[in-house]
């Protein structure tokens, strides 16, 4: 499997606990159980999410638990907190493999099995639901383990972009678009997994679940339980590791505009999702597993898909004046430059988990002992977080600062290089100390991992109802979780500003 290719266009995947052949035994049947959970909950600080649907709207998270008072513990989860949350929805412990020791070394042999950076999330549902998950899609590869109880999925092919090519068709079905289940056709896969059961599922691949098995289902002797899985997601389009974000970097280092796709601002949603199957396919893939330890014939063959692709998207959208523009050889050094972000990323990610790990071995010698405050996971990965995402802006001005984008007559054009340069240079402040408005980009900890969004409304109690990038949307996410770009703007000045446009506004209104 490590060998095959990643991203869109891949096919889903069932091993039953009996298929499954590995070197070393490794038998996932109860790895991690709601007893871990209760551990994990009471020996650390840690956050989740619970999964909400309404009518005519996507998959959203809704907090679990409550603040009990004004202290630092006195916001910590418990685990009653996380089992009463079960009864109204899925509970999702985001980044759960960098928080959680026993989960990191998953996290860990993902990620050398790989070579991309990986994201273990925890998934917790009562039994007898009849939807964990409404239908939708992700921006990874995942594969899911199931560990306790049992859990229905049904997987489909993936939808044809173009006929929604205003939506994204890696964040289908969350936030509010909605992915119908009328539409998708028939499933390729409809399974249900047993504790030690492996499901692989493409990015893009719509999938829905529930915990409503027959009892015909279920092994002899075996009661039903509630549904504990992993679902270990390789990151390639997070990072920019697919070969149209590659395409956009290359023109944004030769400083073209790319008004055909809109460059890396362009890779969900709009004109790329109308190009002809097989060049969307293509172009929209994520690079090959182990692509940055791969030796130079296959980085060289690398840079031919990308260049091969690239060509074509260009004369399907009769762009090949900008293509033109590209010397040959920027296509093999953005795939090197690609291959040291990779390898970069990768080892920050290494370190995290192997940290993870010594602090999981510290525990276990002192059962019982309060975790220091430094040792909590949220401090623990923070660092850890805050250095990968200075290298994927970092990725990003590698292209924006080249001679060439500096030389462009087009450098002055409003457009994907623009953004990608301000956002690489950006400072970021709290929430607290300068408050987002309406629409504007922050960044969210979401437990010591920052995550891109946007903020959809400001709520009256100081809080703020947010979309992040892979289209989710969580509502009631404090002031002290988020991020906001520093203005250049004094408080006095905003508040000059915003009073005009009232005055404004109500001049309109005469």
């Amino acid at each position: 499997m490590a060998e095959a290719g990643l991203g869109v266009g891949g096919d889903p995947l069932f091993y039953s606990k009996g298929d499954l052949k590995l070197k070393r035994r490794v038998d996932f049947s109860n790895y991690f159980t709601m007893a871990d959970v209760d551990t994990a909950v009471t020996q650390d600080f840690l956050d989740a999410g619970r999964g909400t649907t309404q009518m005519r709207s996507g998959w959203k998270m809704a907090p679990v638990g409550q603040v009990r008072g004004s202290s630092f513990l006195d916001a910590k989860m418990n685990y009653d907190d996380v089992v009463t949350a079960m009864e109204a929805g899925t509970v999702v412990f985001n980044s759960a493999g960098a928080h959680i020791p026993k989960l990191s070394a998953v996290s860990l042999a993902a990620l050398d099995a790989f070579g991309y950076p990986t994201c273990l999330n925890l998934y917790l549902t009562a039994k007898g639901k009849k939807t964990s998950a409404p239908p939708h899609t992700d921006k990874q590869d995942v594969f899911v383990i199931q560990t306790q109880g049992f859990k229905h999925w049904r997987v489909y092919p993936m939808p044809n972009p173009a006929r929604e090519p205003l939506s994204d068709p890696l964040a289908r079905g969350k936030n509010n678009d909605v992915c119908d289940l009328d539409t998708l056709g028939e499933p390729l896969l409809d399974v249900i997994l047993k504790p030690g059961d492996v499901l692989y599922v493409p990015a893009g691949c719509p999938h829905t679940t529930d915990t409503l098995v027959p009892e015909s289902e279920l092994p002899e002797g075996v009661a039903e339980q509630d549904s504990v899985h992993m679902t270990v997601g390789i990151d390639t389009y997070i990072w920019g590791l697919s070969y149209s974000f590659l395409r956009g970097l290359t023109y944004i280092r030769q400083g073209l505009e790319d008004k055909a796709l809109g460059g890396i601002q362009g890779l969900y949603k709009g004109t790329i999702n109308t190009l002809p199957s097989e060049i969307y396919t293509k172009l929209c893939a994520a690079l090959p597993a182990n692509f940055a330890h791969s030796d130079a014939n296959a980085a060289e063959g690398c840079a031919q898909e990308l260049q091969k692709w690239a060509a074509a998207a260009a004369i399907s959208t009769k762009s090949e004046d900008d293509f033109s523009a590209v010397p040959k050889e920027e296509w093999e050094f953005t795939i090197r430059r690609a291959q040291e972000h990779c390898r970069d990323l990768a080892s920050v990610f290494r370190q995290m988990y192997q940290d993870a790990l010594v602090e999981g071995d510290r525990r276990r010698a002192n059962p019982g002992a309060d975790v220091p405050m430094d040792k909590l996971s949220v401090f623990r990965i923070k660092p850890y977080m805050e250095r990968v995402e200075q290298m994927m802006d970092g990725f990003i001005s590698y292209a924006t600062n080249s001679p060439q984008n500096q030389a462009s007559p087009n450098q002055n054009i409003p457009g994907p290089a623009a953004a990608a340069a301000a956002n690489a240079s950006v400072q970021w402040v709290s929430a607290e100390e300068q408050k987002p408005e309406r629409g504007e980009e922050v960044r969210v900890d979401l437990g010591g991992a920052l995550f891109e969004a946007r903020v959809r409304t400001v709520r009256s109690d100081g809080a703020f109802d947010v979309e992040f990038f892979d289209g989710e949307l969580e509502g009631g996410v404090a002031a002290a979780r988020i991020k906001v770009k520093k203005s250049k703007m004094s408080a006095e000045d905003k508040a000059a500003k915003l009073k005009a446009l009232r005055k404004k506004g109500r001049k309109r209104k005469r």
